[in-house]
């Protein structure tokens, strides 16, 4: 939460040449009586002015983009973005988010009227604790609603990233589109793919989380409801096609009530947060499959190779990227809980890193394939005992190390293979856990060579 005396410290530094304001998000979450999560400020002066008047101060300003008129101003526990007053013009037929040319004002009207939604647009005097609304935002915000600051062809036809903020505030806070703002959002959604992917991932992020950014507000479907306003605006055929090919795809009765698409939508809905990514794309491979060889077979390694491509297109950072890879790879583990109990500790053993990722993408692949929560997996219980009854799942874990291994008669390589060995042997049989018993496989292993 933005440190509310820091800002009225702020702005009484401000106070001699121009009025601070706090807009944006900062001011619709206070009107909310939720708490605030960033803090946005701007006045008439240019960043130049702003790091002059508050050097010396504990204030430190960093700029971000002069030609935009923006800066990070900081201090010990407070950090806020500066923007002076400003309006923009874009190019014409492109939704590229940038500017093409900034003409800074000392008119704070038009500088509401350059920003996107109504709610997003009203200012406070930290100092006085007045509003300043000349778009009905306050209002707006009272009824729960998202309106377009001026007409929406031209806010959406601007700005292709703002289509997804509508998406992503509608899913934060539960407001409703306004019926000629969704229209337009609907008309210019193709905008979305003139947005650089790092900034439509960020978004799409945030709205498959939504659920999570306001307790306070109550919105426990956020998510939810965030995916469905994609799917109404045409941007999960856009943004993730692998998924909308799914559409229509019927499934085998014996085991799921949905097509594929209705079931991966299911997986997400029940997922929790941290794999909702990967419970929403995990049958990616199944279209694809079926057109190769007929059935869904390898659905699951075709899949991670889709995931893998469609993610790194999207933006995700590499790491998000390899894991929700893997873990499409590895959904299908034990799925009908008949793997030998060995074969599954070895298993878990080597995917312990995204085990418990792992067991909550099919805790929500199960609920969606009936429609029910199939209560503890196999693979869970067996995970949770793994984990309380000293089960190595590193090397590191054994009670020996290269040293004993080397004083084994081993070197080299064969130290290596050696410990990866007695890991693999330790996984099923605890009696290797034991560092007497442990040695004596060294010594056996090294004189066999």
């Amino acid at each position: 939460m933005a440190d509310r005396d820091a800002l009225r410290e702020l702005a009484s530094l401000f106070k001699d040449r121009a009025t601070l304001y706090a807009v944006g998000g900062f001011v619709r979450d206070t009107l909310l009586g939720v708490t605030p999560r960033d803090l946005d400020i701007c006045s008439h002066l240019g960043v130049e002015d702003i790091k002059t008047m508050l050097s010396g101060t504990r204030f430190a300003v960093s700029g971000k983009s002069m030609r935009l008129g923006t800066a990070t101003v900081s201090a010990e526990g407070f950090s806020a973005e500066y923007t002076a007053f400003r309006t923009d013009s874009y190019p014409e037929g492109s939704g590229v988010h940038r500017p093409s040319e900034v003409t800074f004002t000392r008119d704070m009207r038009a500088d509401a009227l350059r920003r996107d939604f109504t709610a997003n647009a009203v200012y406070f005097d930290p100092l006085t604790e007045e509003y300043t609304d000349f778009v009905g935002g306050r209002e707006d915000i009272e009824k729960r609603v998202l309106r377009a600051v001026r007409d929406p062809d031209a806010v959406f036809g601007e700005d292709g990233l703002r289509v997804l903020r509508l998406v992503r505030f509608a899913a934060e806070l539960g407001f409703e589109p306004e019926e000629n703002t969704f229209a337009a959002a609907k008309r210019y959604a193709a905008y979305v793919k003139d947005v650089a992917p790092e900034r439509v991932f960020a978004e799409l992020d945030k709205i498959f989380v939504a659920d999570t950014a306001y307790p306070g507000l109550g919105v426990s479907d956020g998510h939810v409801r965030g995916l469905k306003l994609l799917d109404e605006l045409g941007l999960t055929d856009l943004l993730l096609p692998e998924l909308a090919a799914l559409r229509g795809l019927e499934q085998p009765k014996k085991y799921h009530i949905y097509d594929a698409f209705r079931h991966s939508v299911e997986a997400y809905k029940a997922a929790e947060p941290s794999v909702r990514w990967a419970a929403l794309l995990h049958d990616v491979g199944k279209k694809v499959a079926c057109e190769r060889q007929g059935n869904m077979h390898g659905h699951d390694a075709i899949g991670a190779e889709l995931v893998r491509e469609r993610l790194a297109a999207l933006g995700m950072p590499p790491r998000r990227v390899r894991r929700t890879a893997e873990l499409t790879a590895c959904h299908m583990a034990d799925l009908k809980g008949d793997m030998s109990e060995n074969k599954l500790r070895l298993f878990i053993a080597e995917h312990a890193e995204i085990m418990d990722d792992l067991t909550a993408l099919k805790r929500a692949d199960a609920y969606a394939t009936r429609g029910k929560d199939v209560g503890e997996l196999r693979i869970e219980r067996l995970w949770r005992e793994m984990r309380s009854d000293g089960t190595p799942f590193s090397v590191g874990d054994l009670p020996v190390d290269g040293t004993d291994a080397q004083a084994a008669g081993l070197s080299g390589r064969e130290i290596g293979d050696a410990l990866s060995a007695l890991l693999r042997e330790a996984v099923i049989n605890p009696v290797l856990r034991d560092r007497a018993r442990a040695l004596a496989f060294l010594k056996k292993r090294a004189d066999r060579l």
